[in-house]
C-alpha cells in the first residue's frame, strides 16, 4: 500500500519533467502559448503519451491508496474518487490525442476529429476533478492550503481557456495561454505531492501501530 502512495509523488513528478523537457526541445512549439496537450503530436507524440498513460496509472494506485489509508472520516470517499477520476481523465486525454491549433505542429491547420473531441471532454474532468479533490480534503488537512490550490486550479484553467478562445479569435495572438495551463496542473500537482506526503507519513504510523499490537498481544 505505501509503495503505491508513491504514485502521488512519482505520476506528477514524471509528467512535469517530461512536458518541461519536451516543451524545450520542439521545433516550433511555444511553452508560453501551446498546452501540454499537443505535444502529444508529430512523430514525438508518443513521448507526451507516455507521460500521460503513466502518470495516470500511478495517480489510479495512489487513489486507492489513500482509501485504504484513510477509511473514515473527512474526504474518506469523495477524496479517492475523485484523485481516480482525475488519474482516468488523464488516461484518457493520453489515448485521444488533441488536434492541432494554435501554430502548432507548424504549418497544420486547425482541425476537429473525433479523438480531439474525446480529448476535450476529458480535459475539463481531470483539471475539475484535481481541483475537487483539494476541496474535499481541506476538510481533513491544511484546509486554508487544500481550498487555495483546488480554487487556483480552476481559477488558472479557466484563465487558458479564455486566453486560448482569445487566439483562436485573433484578438489576442500569440496568447500565453499554455502558461496559464501549465500554473493549473503545477498547482494542483504540487498540492498532490503535498497529499501523498502527508498520506504516506500516515500509512507508515499506521503500520508502526499495527506492528506494536501484534508484538503486544
Amino acid at each position: 500500500m505505501r509503495r503505491w502512495m508513491l504514485g502521488g509523488l512519482a505520476g506528477p513528478v514524471l509528467f512535469t519533467l517530461v512536458w518541461l523537457i519536451e516543451g524545450t526541445l520542439r521545433p516550433g512549439y511555444d511553452p508560453m502559448r501551446n498546452w501540454i496537450s499537443e505535444l502529444a503530436l508529430t512523430g514525438r507524440g508518443w513521448i507526451q503519451i507516455a507521460a500521460f498513460l503513466a502518470c495516470a496509472v500511478a495517480i489510479i494506485g495512489f487513489a486507492d491508496s489513500l482509501r485504504r489509508t484513510f477509511p473514515a472520516g473527512p474526504g474518506s470517499v469523495w477524496g479517492p474518487r475523485l484523485v481516480a477520476v482525475h488519474g482516468a481523465a488523464l488516461f484518457a486525454a493520453g489515448i485521444f490525442s488533441s488536434d492541432p491549433g494554435l501554430g502548432y505542429p507548424p504549418g497544420s491547420d486547425p482541425a476537429v476529429t473525433w479523438h480531439g473531441i474525446l480529448h476535450s471532454v476529458a480535459g475539463p474532468i481531470a483539471f475539475f476533478s484535481l481541483a475537487g479533490a483539494a476541496l474535499v480534503y481541506a476538510r481533513r488537512f491544511a484546509k486554508a492550503y487544500c481550498i487555495a490550490s483546488g480554487t487556483l486550479v480552476v481559477l488558472f484553467w479557466v484563465v487558458a481557456g479564455v486566453l486560448a478562445g482569445l487566439d483562436y479569435g485573433g484578438t489576442w495572438s500569440p496568447a500565453p495561454s499554455g502558461l496559464a495551463e501549465r500554473l493549473s496542473i503545477l498547482t494542483g500537482y504540487v498540492w498532490m505531492v503535498w497529499l501523498a506526503w502527508k498520506a504516506r507519513d500516515a500509512a507508515g504510523r499506521t503500520g508502526a501501530d499495527e506492528h506494536r499490537n501484534r508484538r503486544s498481544r
